[in-house]
């Protein structure tokens, strides 16, 4: 027996369901249904089932709003997680180094130093 229950997520957060169930369904279609089944031991079908959006049962319907509904999001094995604010802060003093230079010489600068040791260092300007 389903009991279909009134969705709670918003807008954003059925879009967030909608993405992840997209991202497991390709998934498994590269990893072939039938061998998802073994590893979970479960029937082909069963898991056919469970990816039908369509079906009121559907597990992975269900699974992805929960996983939305508690701010969580599927992602690659191979993904790396970053907080957002320390990014942030690592653009900000890139993009205020960057903002210094002036020309691509200035990447160069410890360049220079052996420059001057050898006495061929020649300013900006002076070619």
């Amino acid at each position: 027996m389903t009991t279909k229950s009134v969705n709670q997520l918003s807008d954003e957060q059925s879009a967030w369901s909608r993405n992840m169930q997209s991202q497991i369904m390709q998934s498994v279609a590269v990893n072939k249904q039938s061998n998802v089944a073994d590893c979970i031991g479960v029937d082909t079908t069963t898991v056919g089932r469970w990816l039908d959006a369509k079906n009121p049962d559907s597990k992975i319907v269900q699974f992805c709003d929960m996983l939305a509904f508690c701010g969580l999001k599927v992602v690659p094995a191979d993904m790396k997680c970053y907080d957002a604010a320390k990014i942030d802060i690592l653009f900000r003093l890139a993009k205020d180094n960057f903002q210094r230079l002036e020309e691509v010489d200035d990447f160069f600068h410890d360049d220079a130093k052996t420059q001057i040791a050898e006495g061929t260092y020649r300013p900006r300007g002076v070619l």
